[in-house]
């Protein structure tokens, strides 16, 4: 039989903010039995990719594994790939953070293991040809992409058993497109099947190269399964055998070492130098992935014209070119992703303009950035992602460390204020500093606060979540089905009728009759002094009423003062020519990233409850919220007296596949965070005005 070549890369990862507990069990239960598994099996060579915050943690708290890892290096059984320490979307970030994210990795490998990567995993295979730029930069030679990326510029799928010659501008690189359906299929498929396979590609007379590119996920000590969007789920073997048995992980390694003869096991790095064809694939990323950007409407869409199109006896020969969204998209689709990552770009500038001898300061912030460039945060396809709000709070903490880290001078002298386009939307926002907080002020968004950081343990308090209407959410529940109309910030100013029940908040249902909550105030004055910043907004808005109008203003003022008092005074005026009768609300929508621990809780008077609790109580002389896991302490007053509402926002997961006789699948939330209204009754009579004042300020913890 004519030799194939097999080239085989397994991929293990764990974002940056994961519980220990966590990364404790993935070490135990994946890394743990894998890597013994290889060394048990001096033959079988592969290619591994570890992320560098896993490095990081194994190095820490498992530097067994690190040992076995070396030795497996050592004896020429593993070649490790480099990549982004941190993993980032190199399309999302300033092309020189890529090259530090790539050399950092070919840094931290030659040190730990002797060895210096030259291939690159690409996270989610997302790919645009100015990275061909990156990759040489950084002094990577080849990495590693899916093959639909190949076949959706003319390449047919027997054509992709090889490497190719990628070039851009004056430089080049080699790319494997890995095989995606075995990739997923292999181990747990079963050797009949994968027999099959290979022995098809030993009569083809040019040289087969199988490419593989597998998550370490499809290797945990356990069965799972691995199923992919578009094809049938394979057979749910057990990876890993019981007592007296072999399991398909070992069961595929005694293949490969009984067939060695002629299926040879390379690195890559050993056949990248090969004479390859030159291709340019196409700019995009994994499968299924192009489809979760769009949204929920557009996606609905998509998958029935897919359906449609592969139903067709001729299907295959266009379904390849039926393309989703840019990874960008995601941006515009979550505009959580999109504060959190125009944040950072604003303060990665920011750190460019420090002088030569801020040396330390410049690591130290240029270190918080690149961690917080971590892909996962930024995408959602079914689980995760930009909706697991802990993994968002690690971002705010590697953001808030480096505006500390910047500005820590300016906190010894005066709280300044910034009025820059932090957000990427083409209008100023308004940043505001004390000691001990920090405000981002949107006047274009109702001007409304989109951050709240109590930052001596970098905690943004607004990192919460819009409700919305996946394409996977069970449309048989009422309760997946709510989507807010508005993005969830603090301080937010509705108008609705005098008879809204506190449930018509968390439900969505209530009547708005005012334009200020998404609409732009205008910056009127901003201050600055030693003690205090302040920006004071206006909206020249109106009520609603069917198509009648009446003028209403809202002047809006937020100071800031040390250390960390925040001042909201409001004042109302009715410019029309009848009376108003509605309550006024003032929305405040944050997070203490968990809804039943008893470690955060709000405090009314001389009652406790929970964050995830539902509760209205009239006029309150204030109430406190409190997290003693982050040493936080937060007390509001307001005056006048105002009625207090409560309630939890929850987001649903993608359902639960259900046991037999369970019925319907089941679903399962996630805890965004809660929102408050400060509610207040406003009867203005004609060219009246009211004012309002909300104080909240964060206090030392006893």
């Amino acid at each position: 039989m004519k030799k194939v070549t097999l080239a085989w890369a397994v991929h293990f990862h764990q974002p940056p903010g994961n519980f220990r507990e966590v990364l404790e069990t993935y070490a135990s239960r994946t890394c743990t039995p894998f890597l013994a598994m290889l060394a048990r099996h001096p033959q079988i060579r592969l290619s591994l990719h570890f992320s560098g915050v896993l490095l990081k943690y194994l190095k820490e708290h498992r530097p067994d594994l690190i040992a076995t890892l070396g030795e497996l290096v050592r004896r020429n059984q593993v070649e490790l790939l480099g990549g982004g320490f941190y993993e980032p979307i190199w399309s999302l970030i300033p092309p020189a953070d890529a090259v530090a994210q790539l050399r950092k990795m070919s840094d931290w490998v030659q040190d730990e293991f002797a060895c210096i990567p030259k291939g690159a995993w690409l996270p989610e295979s997302v790919w645009e040809p100015r990275f061909v730029e990156i990759l040489h930069q950084a002094g990577y030679e080849y990495a590693l992409l899916e093959d639909t990326l190949f076949e959706a510029v003319g390449w047919k799928r027997a054509q992709l058993f090889r490497g190719f010659s990628v070039p851009h501008l004056n430089n080049r690189t080699v790319l494997f497109p890995y095989h995606r359906i075995w990739s997923r299929q292999i181990p747990t498929e079963g050797v009949r099947e994968i027999k099959a396979a290979f022995n098809q590609l030993s009569n083809r007379p040019d040289e087969q190269i199988v490419t593989l590119a597998q998550s370490g996920d499809l290797y945990a000590a356990e069965s799972i399964h691995s199923g992919g969007h578009g094809h049938a789920a394979p057979r749910h073997l057990p990876v890993y055998g019981s007592e007296g048995t072999i399991g398909a992980f070992e069961e595929w390694l005694l293949y490969l070492e009984s067939e060695r003869h002629w299926i040879e096991m390379a690195h890559f790095g050993e056949v990248a130098r090969r004479r390859w064809p030159v291709a340019a694939p196409a700019s995009g990323a994994a499968e299924g992935l192009e489809a979760c950007v769009l949204n929920t409407v557009a996606r609905r869409e998509y998958d029935a014209a897919r359906a449609e199109l592969q139903k067709r006896f001729d299907g295959d020969r266009f379904v390849n070119y039926f393309r989703g969204g840019n990874w960008a998209g995601f941006l515009g689709k979550y505009a959580e992703a999109r504060l959190m990552l125009h944040r950072l770009l604003w303060l990665r500038g920011e750190v460019d303009k420090l002088p030569p001898g801020q040396v330390k300061a410049r690591a130290t912030a240029l270190e918080a950035l690149l961690c917080a460039e971590e892909h996962t945060t930024f995408w959602h396809a079914r689980t995760g992602g930009v909706y697991a709000n802990y993994l968002r709070d690690a971002v705010y903490q590697r953001l808030l460390e480096a505006e500390k880290a910047l500005h820590s001078q300016d906190r010894k002298e005066t709280p300044k204020e910034n009025q820059v386009d932090y957000d990427g939307d083409g209008h100023d926002e308004v940043l505001l500093r004390s000691r001990d907080a920090s405000a981002l002020v949107i006047p274009q968004y109702g001007g409304s606060l989109c951050e709240y950081a109590f930052l001596p343990t970098a905690y943004n308090l607004a990192n919460t979540f819009r409700r919305r209407v996946e394409v996977y959410h069970d449309t048989t529940r009422i309760e997946t089905q709510i989507e807010d109309w508005y993005e969830r910030r603090l301080f937010q100013d509705h108008f609705v009728p005098t008879n809204t029940a506190p449930s018509a908040f968390k439900n969505n249902t209530f009547v708005e009759h005012g334009d200020f909550v998404n609409q732009p105030y205008e910056i009127v004055q901003t201050e600055n002094d030693r003690n205090a910043s302040m920006v004071v907004l206006e909206r020249q808005g109106g009520l609603y009423f069917g198509r009648e109008r009446r003028a209403l203003t809202c002047r809006k003022v937020f100071k800031m003062e040390n250390p960390g008092r925040l001042t909201v005074d409001y004042t109302l005026t009715n410019k029309g020519d009848l009376p108003t009768d509605l309550f006024f609300v003032s929305e405040v929508n944050y997070t203490c990233l968990s809804g039943d621990s008893p470690e955060r809780l709000i405090q009314v008077g001389n009652q406790p409850f929970i964050c995830g609790a539902d509760f209205a109580i009239p006029k309150p002389e204030g109430w406190t919220i409190s997290d003693t896991s982050r040493k936080l302490l937060w007390k509001w007053t307001v005056t006048p007296g105002a009625d207090l509402w409560h309630h939890p926002i929850h987001t649903a997961r993608s359902p639960l596949p259900h046991a037999p006789g369970e019925g319907l699948p089941r679903t399962e939330w996630d805890y965004q965070g809660s929102a408050f209204q400060i509610v207040w009754p406003l009867r203005l009579k004609q060219k009246e005005e009211a004012s309002f004042r909300i104080v909240c300020e964060f206090l030392p913890v006893p």
